[in-house]
């Protein structure tokens, strides 16, 4: 943002976030799976500003370590077709770094959460498949403790960013379904 008024003012930023993850499950009956999932979040971040009488940048990153034993129950809708139910518990640990004139500052903190989403899969063979989760009808709920805050959440699938109600993903099963 940029003003062209005789006091002029600047100011940047950019936030660059890296979401990997890895997932397993075993079919361990006809149609239900036990999984687990281990993710990651990345966010790093720089801000500068010049301003009439003070200028400054700022960068810091977070991260955060998920681990999510998780059940999915699936409903064949055809040979190639299933939908499913995926629930499943979240436990993280929480990581954020800020440079400051004294020094760099840490904070620790963790989260737990349970959450139930729907979802869609398409078998190509028994061993690949593309899948789906429908957030748009996810239920969750969460506890942060975070940088001396404690915080409660409970969401019912509603965003206002269409990227958020589904996501398509490449699945290998080491069973064939």
């Amino acid at each position: 943002m940029k003003n062209e008024a005789p006091n002029e003012s600047e100011s940047k930023s950019s936030v660059t976030n890296i979401y990997p993850s890895l997932q397993t499950g075993w079919f361990t009956r006809d149609n239900f799976m036990f999984g687990l999932r281990l993710s990651t979040s990345h966010a790093f971040f720089k801000t500068s500003y010049d301003y009439p009488g003070s200028s400054g940048r700022n960068s810091g990153n977070s991260l955060a370590v998920n681990l999510t034993p998780f059940i999915r129950k699936y409903k064949p809708i055809s040979p190639k077709w299933a939908l499913y139910l995926h629930s499943g518990v979240n436990l993280a640990y929480l990581r954020s770094k800020m440079p400051m004139e004294g020094g760099t500052k840490y904070d620790n903190g963790y989260s737990g959460g349970v959450y139930i989403n729907p979802g869609v899969v398409f078998w190509v063979t028994p061993r690949f498949a593309l899948e789906s989760d429908f957030n748009v009808l996810s239920l969750s709920a969460n506890y942060v403790s975070f940088r001396d805050q404690n915080q409660f959440n409970l969401n019912a699938g509603v965003t206002s960013s269409i990227s958020q109600y589904f996501g398509i993903r490449a699945a290998w099963y080491l069973q064939p379904k």
